[in-house]
Formats: C-alpha cells, sequence, structure tokens
C-alpha cells in the first residue's frame, strides 16, 4: 500500500495541533482553578480586626471561662491577644478534640499566669546571662590584645585563616567597622573619645559595645590556642564552649526582646555534662532526652559558668517562681510546664551539686 506523504503530514500535523490544544486548554483550566483556590485560601486565612468584646466571645465558644469579665477585659486591653492567647494556650488545649477546644474549667487567667511566669523567668535569666557576658568580654579582649595588640583585631590574619576563609572573617571585620561608625554616630561618649584623641578603639572597650552575638562570633573564629586559653577558664574544650555561647546569644535576645522563652527548642544540642549524669536524666542510645536543647539546658550552662554563689541565686529566683506558677494552676499541673522546659522531676537537686 502507498501512503500519501501530504495526507500523512496533514493528518499528523491535525493530530499534535489537537494534542496542544488539549494541554493548553486543561493548563488554563488548571490555572483557573489554581487563582480560584488561592483567592479562597486567602479569605480563609485573612485575619479580621477583633475588639476585645469580640475577643472574649471567641474565648468563651472555645470553652473558656469567663468569671469576672471586667477582669479579662483589662487582660486582653493590657497584652497583645495574639501574643498571650496564641502563644501560651498549647498547654491548656483538650487534645481529644477535632476543633480547637481547652481543657474544661480553664480560664484566662491560668493562661495569663503561665504569660506573667515566662515573662518573670526572662527577668531573671537575663540578669545573669548579661553578668556571663561582661565576663567573657573581658576574656576575649585580654587573651586577643595579650598576643596581638590591642588595635590589631582588623586585620584577618591575627584570626584562624585555616579553618576559615579571609573573606569571611573581612566581611565580619568590615560589620565591626559599621559598629565603631554607628556608634560614633549616636553620640557614644566612648567611641568618640578614642576616635577623635587616639584615631582607634582598643579591643576592651570594643567589646562592651558589641552584641553577644558578635562576641560569640569572635571567639569562633580567633586561633584555637586563644581559644582555648578562654574555654579552659570554665574546664570546658573550645567546641562545648563554642556551642554554649550560641545557644546563650540565642537565650539572651528571647529575653531582651521579650519573646516566648519556656518551651524553647535550640538546635544545637550542648554537649553531655556531670550534671546529666548526677540528675539522672533519661538516656536513649547515649543521648540524653532532655537538658539538650531545651531551657534546662541553659541552666546547666548557667551552671557551669557562674560562680557557685551567683548561680544559686540566679537558681533559688527561678525555683521561687516555679512555685507561684505552681500555686496559679488548676486546671494543668506544674509537671505540664516543667516537661515543656525540660525540668527533670528533681530539677531543685542541682543548687546542691
Amino acid at each position: 500500500m502507498v501512503i500519501d506523504s501530504k495526507k500523512f503530514t496533514f493528518c499528523l500535523t491535525g493530530i499534535v495541533k489537537n494534542a496542544i490544544l488539549s494541554i493548553v486548554d486543561r493548563t488554563s483550566v488548571n490555572l483557573r482553578a489554581r487563582g480560584h483556590f488561592l483567592q479562597h485560601r486567602r479569605k480563609i486565612l485573612e485575619k479580621e480586626f477583633k475588639t476585645i468584646n469580640e475577643q472574649i466571645q471567641i474565648l468563651k465558644s472555645r470553652n473558656i471561662i469567663i468569671e469576672d469579665y471586667d477582669k479579662v477585659y483589662k487582660i486582653l486591653a493590657k497584652n497583645n491577644y495574639y501574643y498571650l492567647i496564641n502563644g501560651y494556650k498549647n498547654l491548656f488545649i483538650d487534645e481529644t478534640k477535632n476543633i480547637e477546644k481547652y481543657i474544661n474549667n480553664t480560664n484566662i487567667e491560668e493562661i495569663y499566669a503561665l504569660y506573667d511566669f515566662d515573662k518573670s523567668i526572662k527577668i531573671i535569666f537575663l540578669k545573669y546571662l548579661l553578668l556571663i557576658e561582661s565576663e567573657v568580654d573581658t576574656y576575649i579582649a585580654y587573651e586577643f590584645s595579650k598576643v596581638y595588640g590591642h588595635k590589631n583585631y582588623l586585620i584577618p590574619d591575627n584570626f584562624n585563616i585555616i579553618n576559615y576563609k579571609k573573606d569571611f572573617i573581612q566581611k565580619f571585620i568590615n560589620n565591626i567597622n559599621l559598629e565603631i561608625q554607628y556608634q560614633y554616630k549616636n553620640s557614644n561618649e566612648m567611641i568618640i573619645h578614642y576616635l577623635d584623641n587616639y584615631k582607634y578603639i582598643p579591643l576592651w572597650v570594643l567589646v562592651r559595645v558589641l552584641s553577644f552575638g558578635k562576641i560569640s562570633k569572635f571567639y569562633s573564629l580567633m586561633k584555637p590556642k586563644e581559644q582555648n586559653r578562654i574555654s579552659r577558664k570554665y574546664n570546658l574544650r573550645i567546641k562545648e564552649f563554642k556551642v554554649m555561647l550560641h545557644n546563650l546569644t540565642l537565650i539572651r535576645n528571647i529575653c531582651a526582646h521579650d519573646e516566648k522563652l519556656y518551651d524553647i527548642k535550640m538546635k544545637n544540642r550542648i554537649f553531655n555534662t556531670i550534671y546529666h549524669k548526677k540528675l539522672q536524666i533519661k538516656n536513649k542510645n547515649g543521648n540524653y532526652q532532655f537538658a539538650t536543647r531545651d531551657l534546662f539546658s541553659i541552666v546547666i550552662i548557667l551552671k557551669i559558668l557562674l560562680e557557685k554563689e551567683m548561680f544559686n541565686e540566679f537558681y533559688s529566683n527561678i525555683i521561687k517562681t516555679i512555685k507561684k506558677l505552681e500555686n496559679q494552676l488548676s486546671v494543668i499541673k506544674i509537671d505540664k510546664v516543667l516537661y515543656k522546659m525540660g525540668f527533670p522531676k528533681n530539677y531543685r537537686k542541682l543548687i546542691d551539686m
């Protein structure tokens, strides 16, 4: 049989054309459907402004008891609904329900008590973190200046150029220069005095204006020999101290910016310590289940870095604050809060170790 090539080509072209038109049509339908879906989704996700009275009605509809309307009104008037309720509601949610409902007898006063507890411990943590920050600042300025001089922190070769690229170190040095310029423009008296009179800033002055994050970064970029001199002051290895500084920086920022603290989960786990063993914290395959990247891990760091008297003062305040919250709770038990914080049941024993 002889096939007419012109007819075959025409037929084939028609088939391809119809196939392309079909694909385009389906794509168009899919895009329109997706557009409608996204538009609908945006409407669902969009949050409308609610008056305080409306906020109270929402809480009531979700099984929260409102005993003193005026008191609840004042709490919501003075505290951001999103931060207070959405930030601290989880422990009070009835997990047996498919929709968001609170455990029977939940009242806003208990949620507020947890919120107030979190605020109180942030103030306590911040006070003692500042002590550690000041001490670490001093150690870094002293050990670095002893080897390289007090104004040679702007030279990349004085840092660990073996493990870090010079460009990376130079970028950090540039950030330090920007900080100096910022402090000068904003009338920092120390910075103005040294720049105007000596044309440089000694490192022991500079560390007082650098953030804890930059101080932590400074330490991580130092040469191992100088790093070791500092970490050994706390009987720690360099890697252990690096992780501790990183996590303390995170907690310091949370406290300073009034973010939620009590149930924090950090990315970097601290190394196992003697306190994990003494407190008999649960261990699975060589990894402790608590006190490695939660709030209790920060307590352990403070136990290591603070003088005994200072730590006991800090921890006594934390224990008192926990006791106060326990007396304010009835719907949930304090153990539920402590579990979220990573505190073992025998957490009080740490003060005597």
